[in-house]
C-alpha cells in the first residue's frame, strides 16, 4: 500500500508553479536521479530537466497530444512514457487535469544499476516510447514512487539504486508482455533503426564508426546510411554524435572527472580531439558547459 504518511511538501523550483513537488539525490555534489509529481498545464515541461537524463513518466490523470521525435502520440491516464535526453517533446494540447510523475536519471546512474535488457526490447522502447498500462500495473509503478521518494529524501544511496533497478526490470516485463511480438510488426526500416539506435546507446563509447556498427547489424554502410535517412532524416554518423553529445554532457554535469578523463571515457584519441568535437555540437567549450550547463540545453 501506499505510504500513509508522506514526507512534507518541497517548495516548488523557480519558475515551475505546476511542481507538486521535487527531490533529487546527488553524488559528488552532481545531481543524479530526480523524482518529480507535476500537476496541472505546465508549458515548460521539456525544460524540467537538465539534460541530458533518460526519464521514465507515469501519467496518472488527463491527456496530454503532441510529439516525440516528430512521430504524433495521444499519452491517456494510465500512460508510460520511456524518454531519452535528445528527444525533441512538443505538447500540442495537454489538459487541466493532468497528472505525472517523473523519475529521471544520468547516464551515470543508468551505469549504476547495470539493466540488461535485451537488444530487442531496447529498441521497441526507442521506437515505441508510450504503452499502456494496467490499473494494477499503475498502482505497482505508484507505490515504488512513493517509496523512492521517501528513500530519496534520506538519502539511502544504495536502498535507491536498487528500488530503481528493481522498477526497470518489472516495467521491462510488463512492457514485453505488452508487446510480446512488436518487434516483428514494425516495418523492416524501422527495426533497423531501432536496433541501430539500442547498439549505439550500448556501445557509442567503445566505438564510433558507422561500419562497426553496420557489421553487427550484417548491413553495408550504405544502406544502413540509406534507411536511417528515409526514416529518421538523419545520417548514423548524426546518431552517433548525437549520443556521445549527450553522454558528454551528463559526464560533465554529473562527475567530477577532469576534461581529459571525459575523452578518455567516450573513446576520444585525446583532449583536443573532443574539446573540437564538443564545441562544434554543443556550442562551447567542455568546460564552459561544466560552469554553465542550463546555457547551452
Amino acid at each position: 500500500m501506499l505510504h500513509s504518511n508522506p514526507i512534507p511538501e518541497v517548495a516548488p523550483l523557480q519558475g515551475f508553479d505546476a511542481f507538486a513537488w521535487y527531490c533529487s539525490l546527488q553524488k559528488d555534489t552532481f545531481e543524479v536521479l530526480n523524482l518529480t509529481k507535476i500537476e496541472g498545464n505546465f508549458p515548460h515541461f521539456p525544460e524540467q530537466f537538465v539534460p541530458p537524463m533518460y526519464a521514465i513518466e507515469f501519467v496518472t490523470r488527463g491527456k496530454i497530444i503532441g510529439t516525440i521525435n516528430n512521430t504524433r502520440v495521444e499519452i491517456t491516464p494510465n500512460s508510460g512514457v520511456f524518454i531519452l535526453a535528445d528527444y525533441v517533446l512538443k505538447a500540442e494540447e495537454m489538459s487541466p487535469d493532468c497528472e505525472m510523475y517523473t523519475l529521471g536519471f544520468t547516464v551515470e546512474f543508468a551505469e549504476m544499476l547495470s539493466i540488461d535488457l535485451p537488444q530487442a526490447q531496447l529498441a521497441q522502447l526507442i521506437m515505441r516510447p508510450v504503452w499502456r498500462m494496467s490499473d494494477s500495473q499503475m498502482t505497482v509503478a505508484l507505490q515504488y514512487v512513493e517509496l523512492l521518494r521517501v528513500l530519496i529524501k534520506e538519502r539511502k544511496e544504495t536502498a535507491v539504486l536498487q528500488l530503481v533497478k528493481s522498477l526497470l526490470y518489472n516495467l521491462a516485463e510488463d512492457y514485453s508482455l505488452l508487446y510480446p511480438q512488436q518487434v516483428h510488426t514494425l516495418t523492416r526500416a524501422k527495426q533497423i533503426c531501432g536496433q541501430f539506435l539500442s547498439l549505439v546507446e550500448i556501445h557509442c563509447r567503445e566505438q564510433h564508426t558507422v561500419e562497426w556498427y553496420a557489421g553487427q547489424l550484417c548491413l553495408s554502410p550504405k544502406y544502413l546510411s540509406n534507411v536511417l535517412k528515409q526514416t529518421l532524416g538523419m545520417s548514423p554518423n548524426a546518431c552517433i554524435d548525437q549520443v556521445l553529445v549527450r553522454q558528454a554532457k551528463s559526464l560533465l554535469f554529473s562527475t567530477s572527472l577532469s576534461v581529459q578523463q571525459i575523452a578518455d571515457t567516450l573513446g576520444f584519441q585525446n583532449q583536443s580531439h573532443f574539446g573540437t568535437f564538443f564545441r562544434r555540437h554543443a556550442g562551447c567549450s567542455p568546460k564552459h558547459f561544466r560552469t554553465s550547463p542550463t546555457q547551452h540545453n
